[in-house]
């Protein structure tokens, strides 16, 4: 009986770890949050080397509504959204809508490939370690791929846990940008 106890004890606990210190677990957030103005929080500082060789903080792009996807080479479900981001790039005049990736824990030439095959037009910082990513309020440390929309202010006005398309990454992007411009500061 206490053998048990122990194996279940020892079954347990990296469950409760996956959250790492969130109110829920990572399963349970999988899905689409939209969060009201007077409840949203700034992004913490995401900024670092891009995939490129540049240099890049998100913050510099307060003004625009930003959509930072976080994502991996190796993460099938990546692959099968990322589509919808170049098109969100390539279609939307960028000094409205920015998209930014967050490419976490990757291997350079096996993220760079990627950019290459998906003919990825927008930016991706480098979050080697996940440590970017593990900041992220509302957002699973480990989350690929995981959305975060931000209004003009630099305030998370929208999560995606799981993969998006298209079609729900226009809905949430035009709610914000009909909210009109950036109050002065």
């Amino acid at each position: 009986m206490i053998r048990r106890r122990h194996l279940l004890a020892l079954a347990v606990v990296p469950l409760l770890l996956v959250a790492c210190g969130r109110d829920q677990p990572a399963s349970a957030m999988i899905g689409v949050e939209s969060v009201a103005a007077d409840d949203r929080v700034p992004l913490p500082p995401v900024a670092g080397p891009t995939l490129d060789g540049g240099q890049l903080d998100v913050a510099d792009l307060r003004g625009r509504v930003v959509v930072l996807n976080s994502w991996a080479s190796w993460c099938a479900p990546c692959r099968e959204e990322v589509p919808s981001f170049v098109a969100l790039a390539d279609g939307r005049d960028p000094g409205d809508v920015a998209v930014v990736g967050l490419n976490v824990r990757d291997q350079a030439s096996a993220a760079n490939a990627f950019v290459a095959d998906f003919r990825i037009p927008y930016p991706s910082i480098v979050d080697a370690e996940g440590e970017l990513l593990s900041t992220i309020p509302g957002v699973p440390p480990s989350a690929l791929p995981s959305t975060v929309i931000l209004d003009r202010e630099g305030r998370i006005a929208a999560r995606i846990i799981g993969v998006t398309d298209s079609g729900e990454l226009a809905g949430l992007i035009e709610a914000i940008l009909a909210e009109g411009p950036a109050a002065a500061g």
